[in-house]
């Protein structure tokens, strides 16, 4: 059985999750600077200044919230901002499969691996083609992923999700949303994924959903639609298309406000750690709300919950 909860509670569990995750990043992760093989790794790298950027604060532990896991459920990751499953593994969740289509990840999380005594399953595949049998899995997760597969790559993930999943298991992912589906290609993009191109030349970046295409599309895949709870916020600028296609909101908008550009500066300095995320988590606090309000002007991103029909 599935739990709707609303959204003032939602958001609260939301930001407790966060706060969790947090306080993993400071009393677990980051005392590991010591160690010079933790230190040297991308992702530490990366997370010493900004563990989750704007979006992930609430994209990360809302994913976290709707799963319903417990640590005895097998768990696969698809291709997600990888300090999630970190977290869950360190915090006991032993049975998870870490994925991407790219190897990029498996060296530093070689190196977490013994450091956190953890024992992660790392594969690299394309999840068009998940190489694993029917009904392996209790709960599949994937944060912000499927909008960037071209054609109909997300259909074809999800329906090697439903074949995956055991019945009643669920399925969690999160995409960029907007009062409207419209398609993001762009010029000259740094993508390393596969994707393909229009007579213009310009790549497929991504989709965002509007409700009727998140109905029309991951629909009658053999999952059913548990929830939809839209990520919104309140507009810095009000959102526009720019010259390469993509949507400006918020996130673009950031870099430009005084408190990020003064504690980016104090962190090139004096490099406290997080310093820089923790003007995201203000703002994220001052403009983040969620929503299940389809027709809210303000949605930017998307997190859908599917079960898996027995």
């Amino acid at each position: 059985m599935t739990v709707v909860l609303q959204e003032k509670t939602l958001i609260e569990s939301v930001r407790a999750r966060q706060s969790e995750i947090e306080k993993f990043v400071l009393f677990q992760l980051l005392p590991k600077v010591i160690r010079s093989s933790i230190r040297n790794t991308k992702h530490f790298r990366e997370w010493y200044s900004v563990p989750m950027n704007y979006v992930r604060i609430i994209e990360s532990p809302l994913t976290f919230e709707l799963l319903d896991i417990n640590k005895n459920h097998k768990i696969l990751d698809i291709s997600s901002p990888k300090l999630l499953p970190l977290y869950m593994m360190v915090n006991g969740f032993k049975n998870i499969t870490v994925s991407d289509i790219e190897e990029y990840f498996k060296e530093d999380f070689k190196v977490y691996s013994e450091h956190f005594t953890i024992s992660p399953k790392i594969e690299t595949f394309d999840a068009r083609n998940i190489p694993y049998q029917d009904e392996t899995f209790d709960r599949v997760f994937s944060v912000s992923v499927l909008e960037h597969v071209p054609g109909e790559g997300d259909i074809h993930i999800s329906k090697e999700v439903a074949r995956v999943l055991k019945p009643d298991g669920l399925f969690v992912l999160t995409l960029p949303a907007y009062k409207v589906y419209l398609e993001e290609w762009v010029k000259n993009p740094s993508i390393y994924w596969q994707t393909e191109n229009d007579r213009e030349g310009r790549s497929f970046y991504q989709r965002r959903y509007d409700e009727s295409s998140i109905r029309h599309r991951f629909s009658g895949l053999g999952m059913t639609i548990k929830d939809i709870i839209y990520i919104a916020e309140k507009p810095i600028q009000e959102p526009k298309l720019n010259e390469q296609g993509m949507l400006l909101h918020n996130v673009y908008y950031l870099n430009n406000l005084i408190v990020v550009k003064c504690l980016k500066k104090l962190y090139q300095i004096l490099k406290i750690p997080c310093l820089p995320y923790l003007s995201y988590r203000r703002l994220s606090e001052r403009y983040h709300y969620l929503t299940r309000d389809s027709s809210d002007p303000n949605i930017r991103q998307v997190a859908v919950k599917l079960q898996k029909e027995k």
